[in-house]
């Protein structure tokens, strides 16, 4: 099993992201160091399998140290333009709880599940969370996933009510 980063990847809080419109969630990316994606001519199709980019276009790339693509963000919005779901995937593993504490601050501790191939965190509704963004319930889901190296992947979503 791989260990997670030392590093932290910097990812912007929740409240500048979730129920913003799209072009102030990704200036909110912009401004913890995330740059527009632009396809680099080395990416892979494994790379590509690594980052998800083989399901969707990013809209935001985090670049490492070498100038390599270390993550890829994209943002979904509803028919207002506020963004309602945010999908981040690094190349590298991550400590969720770490990641977790950087999006929404200390709101408890996840429900989590899983096993040896694939493990998830989730923070809200379903693990007690009081987690709230503009007044609406959000979620936090991370997954490390055996087979991907145990690379971060997290989704971060409003909770809409029923």
């Amino acid at each position: 099993m791989s260990t997670p980063t030392s590093t932290p990847l910097p990812v912007p809080p929740l409240e500048s992201i979730l129920l913003q419109p799209r072009r102030a969630a990704l200036d909110a990316f912009a401004r913890a160091g995330w740059r527009p994606y632009a396809t680099p001519i080395s990416l892979d199709a494994e790379r590509r399998r690594l980052l998800n980019i083989d399901l969707t276009e990013p809209e935001m790339a985090f670049l490492d140290a070498e100038g390599g693509l270390a993550a890829v963000a994209s943002v979904e919005t509803d028919r207002e333009g506020r963004v309602t779901n945010v999908e981040v995937v690094g190349a590298e593993p991550a400590d969720p709880v770490r990641v977790a504490l950087a999006l929404v601050g200390e709101v408890g501790p996840p429900r989590t599940g899983g096993g040896g191939e694939a493990r998830e965190w989730i923070w809200g509704p379903e693990s007690g969370a009081a987690l709230e963004v503009g007044g609406e319930p959000a979620r936090v889901w991370m997954c490390a996933e055996r087979a991907y190296g145990d690379r971060l992947w997290l989704v971060a979503s409003v909770v809409r009510r029923g």
